[in-house]
């Protein structure tokens, strides 16, 4: 039950740039926010090549006493005129005033020392755990700069906002398209997979945003930056230059390999948790059936497994990812040490000042970091691939536009007298036929019943007539005209549908009736509770229409749940009701005077009911009854009686011949 897919297609190189270049699409939207993160992120570059130097005053000017240097180093302009504020004064004067500067870095960019890697980068995020769910949800909310201090805090503050709005925007048209898609297309995926999606794989954007917008434009104007001030500075040196900038390019080339890997095995670990995501919502769903089959244990089980298979997969990914890491690191220090064995001589020669070695190591480690970053950027990016290709997956998915997502919510259509399937005919995706040959006909002011075995395809009928799903072939006619994508949506805000399981909310019951229409009044939300004869047991809750129904309704019985959704219909004041099994929970005198009911208001509306118990058809103006996704006869109770064909031996069978 819990074992991943591992046959699914793979996400190869050049389907992974697709959906790194259809991210950097999407973010163009927020171009302005991402243009100063940009531009805070390289202003803070200053501060790299700048932290270095105060380290060489101190251990040449202070410590050595050197104020007058034979080091070959050429001072770089920006660093001129503080050196000019020391020239002459004491070394404990020089101390006092070094001591003010770090103190004000330490203010501003949270940092001082000798290594432009060294700076005190300025990170923020939630707790998190051992998976790609929680972690996920920490790179949404995660903040970060390269300096610390109030500049950093700015900088912190301002990544943060981007991300939350290019999650939110992510998730809030992930959930519009959801809300969009076909019962069929719900029917064939989980929940737990859908809420996975939206929760955990959408903050993936954030990380390829910043890592392909800002990163690479920070990281090249660093590396042109600090090689300029290399040259100028060490000029007689190149091979420290060349030695860093040797990074990138070896990164690149020893991690490619384990690039693929993360992206496969990322894809595992994100579906291993989804299927976790989706025991536990089943579980909870039919907690009733779980426990009432006495299959707690078995449950527990399967999720006890889901649960492991999930960090299983999560420890390879992160034992992948720590051997890519591991490659890089081990890049950089293999340079390193090459500065090492070249630079030693150099100083032993006494070409440059002890104090220059900081310097050095300071712009080594600032070209080596923004070089490593470039080298590992195709392998970070992967995990966050996966991510993305599942959203996109979504939103690339069919979903129904409707007219009012076209600009024309004014349409004037409105149902006023027939409806009209003609040849019509439905597959299900498999392809298996459903219906066959449809030929349905019902007018305003009628009740039309649907009748048949189970399996007949009386509620894949029901679920035509509004749209709810498409035929493959025929026609459907409203008024006379044709049914087109433009009338659709209208014609769905024109029928109250009332499912066989009846759908609340946990909020009060007045406020699921008036799901139906939100500006209904209370005498409106009363009325129809009495037309659907759920009145009764409302007003001797002790709360009455203010009672909270629970989660899904679960304070409530089948029946009672049954009759609120029909009086959420009623007080829809809709001219198309369609009733799937309304009477299948009541009782016998609860179901005769819904049928009195019904047959009240039928004749300013059309109302179509699914059912299989007499009681409920024998007063339908027309009954259709069908097998195997036929219409075999339609009439009325009487009508199909004298006819004694399928329908007469069907209220045989519930009647024992005693029907009339």
């Amino acid at each position: 039950m819990s074992e991943v897919d591992t046959n699914h297609e793979q996400i190869d190189s050049a389907r992974a740039l697709k959906v790194i270049a259809r991210a950097m699409v999407y973010s163009f939207q927020y171009k302005f926010e991402l243009a100063v993160k940009a531009a805070t992120q390289m202003t803070s570059i200053f501060w790299i090549l700048f932290l270095p130097w105060p380290a060489k005053l101190i251990v040449d000017y202070v410590v050595l006493g050197q104020v007058e240097s034979s080091s070959s180093t050429v001072l770089p302009f920006f660093f001129l005129p503080l050196v000019e504020l020391l020239d002459g004064r004491e070394p404990l004067q020089i101390t006092f005033l070094l001591g003010g500067i770090f103190l004000l870095m330490v203010l501003l960019v949270g940092a001082y020392g000798t290594d432009g890697a060294q700076r005190d980068s300025a990170t923020a995020g939630l707790a998190e755990g051992e998976d790609s769910a929680t972690r996920s949800e920490n790179q949404a909310n995660s903040m970060h700069s390269l300096v610390s201090g109030f500049f950093g805090l700015f900088e912190a503050l301002w990544h943060i906002r981007i991300a939350h709005k290019l999650n939110h925007q992510l998730r809030s048209e992930l959930f519009h398209h959801f809300q969009g898609q076909s019962l069929v297309q719900y029917s064939s995926r989980s929940v737990g997979d859908v809420v996975y999606r939206a929760m955990y794989d959408t903050p993936s954007i954030s990380n390829i945003i910043f890592n392909i917008w800002v990163g690479p434009a920070t990281s090249a104007v660093n590396l042109t930056v600090t090689i300029f001030m290399m040259y100028l500075v060490f000029r007689s040196e190149p091979v420290v230059v060349w030695c860093a900038l040797a990074i990138a390019p070896l990164n690149f080339v020893m991690v490619l390999y384990f690039a693929g890997l993360v992206r496969e095995y990322g894809s595992y670990a994100r579906e291993a948790g989804a299927r976790t995501t989706a025991l536990i919502e089943e579980s909870l769903v039919n907690v009733l059936a779980v426990q009432g089959l006495g299959m707690s244990n078995q449950q527990e089980a399967h999720f006890e497994t889901a649960s492991a298979e999930s960090y299983r997969r999560f420890r390879q990914l992160t034992v992948v990812r720590i051997l890519g890491s591991f490659t890089a690191a081990f890049v950089g220090n293999a340079m390193l040490f090459v500065v090492f064995y070249f630079l030693a001589p150099s100083f032993i020669a006494g070409k440059f000042a002890p104090g220059d070695w900081f310097v050095i190591y300071g712009y080594f480690g600032a070209i080596a970091a923004s070089s490593a970053y470039l080298g590992k950027l195709w392998l970070d990016l992967q995990e966050n691939v996966t991510g993305m290709d599942r959203v996109f997956s979504i939103l690339d998915s069919p979903r129904e536009i409707l007219e009012e997502e076209q600009g024309d919510a004014d349409q004037p259509f409105r149902f006023e007298s027939s409806l009209d399937l003609k040849r019509l005919n439905y597959h299900y995706p498999d392809g298996t036929q459903a219906l066959r040959d449809i030929e349905f006909h019902a007018e305003m002011g009628q009740t039309i019943a649907l009748v048949g075995p189970t399996g007949a395809g009386k509620t894949t009928l029901a679920y035509l007539i509004p749209g709810l799903i498409e035929p493959g072939s025929g026609e459907y006619l409203v008024d006379g005209q044709v049914l087109d994508r433009q009338m659709l949506s209208a014609l769905r805000r024109q029928v109250a549908f009332v499912f066989q399981e009846a759908s609340l909310f946990d909020v009060s019951i007045s406020d699921n009736i008036r799901m139906g229409r939100a500006s209904a009044t209370d005498a409106e939300v009363r009325r129809a509770a009495e037309i659907a004869n759920a009145a009764s047991f409302i007003e001797d809750l002790p709360q009455g229409y203010d009672t909270r129904v629970g989660r899904s309704g679960g304070k409530l019985s089948v029946g009672q749940k049954q009759r609120i959704a029909i009086a959420r219909a009623l007080v829809s004041d809709k001219p198309i009701i369609i009733l799937d099994e309304p009477t299948a929970a009541l009782d016998p005198e609860t179901e005769r005077s819904l049928v009195r009911s019904l047959g009240q208001i039928r004749g300013d509306h059309l109302i179509i009911l699914v059912a299989h118990r007499l009681a409920t058809i024998r007063s339908a103006d027309r009954i259709y009854y069908l097998e195997d996704g036929r219409i075999i006869e339609y009439g009325s109770h009487r009508e199909l009686l004298a006819s004694g064909g399928p329908y007469a031996r069907f209220v045989e069978l519930q009647t024992n011949g005693r029907a009339n």
